[in-house]
């Protein structure tokens, strides 16, 4: 079929684009943080792809990721992991604010796979997809041995919330989001569960 979506792991070579759809997933918060690392003369996307590229956060290395693409033309990617129960400790004093609501509503998620980063590119928006990249996060749920998802999702991400509800997840708890230099977002970060079983 011609615009049949199909699924691959990731290979080092997609690092650079999963570096842009990890940001964009993330509303520019990863190219913030990634820019908090960078050396004299190096780009945020340069740091970010790294990370991918290395596992420097293993849970974002290249072969946890899950590419979808048609006609052989990248057209978004997911990755997730199950979160740690009991979770570890969090200071946070050391992680930056806008990171705070994130890390404690993850830390609500304990013991369900986290769909932590999905994004489909501008261009193949609007064409069904959402409901393919979602049925597919469950199947690689599963195969974690887990039967309870979680996501979480901006309040003003008003569009991906309802494909959210559509697929059977239920908001659970939310935090406000914490601006950082350069965002224009506001309102909560939702955290969602949905059961498998």
């Amino acid at each position: 079929m011609k615009n049949e979506l199909v699924f691959r792991s990731g290979k080092l070579e997609d690092s650079t684009e999963l570096a842009l759809i990890f940001d964009m997933a993330g509303r520019r918060i990863p190219s913030y943080l990634w820019g908090l690392q960078t050396l004299p003369g190096q780009s945020a996307f340069e740091v970010g792809r790294e990370r991918i590229r290395t596992g420097a956060w293993p849970a974002s290395h290249f072969s946890n990721w899950h590419i979808a693409e048609v006609q052989n033309q990248i057209i978004g990617a997911f990755f997730g992991f199950v979160v740690e129960e009991p979770y570890p400790e969090i200071d946070f004093e050391e992680l930056e604010p806008c990171l705070h609501p994130i890390k404690a509503l993850e830390k609500e998620a304990s013991g369900r796979w986290l769909l932590q980063v999905m994004a489909i590119l501008p261009e193949a928006r609007g064409k069904g997809y959402a409901k393919e990249f979602l049925k597919k996060a469950d199947q690689v749920a599963m195969q974690s041995g887990v039967t309870k998802m979680a996501l979480q999702v901006e309040e003003v991400n008003e569009t991906a919330h309802r494909i959210y509800e559509k697929f059977g997840y239920y908001a659970v708890d939310r935090r406000p989001f914490i601006p950082f230099p350069g965002s224009v977002d506001k309102g909560d970060y939702i955290l969602m569960f949905k059961n498998l079983t």
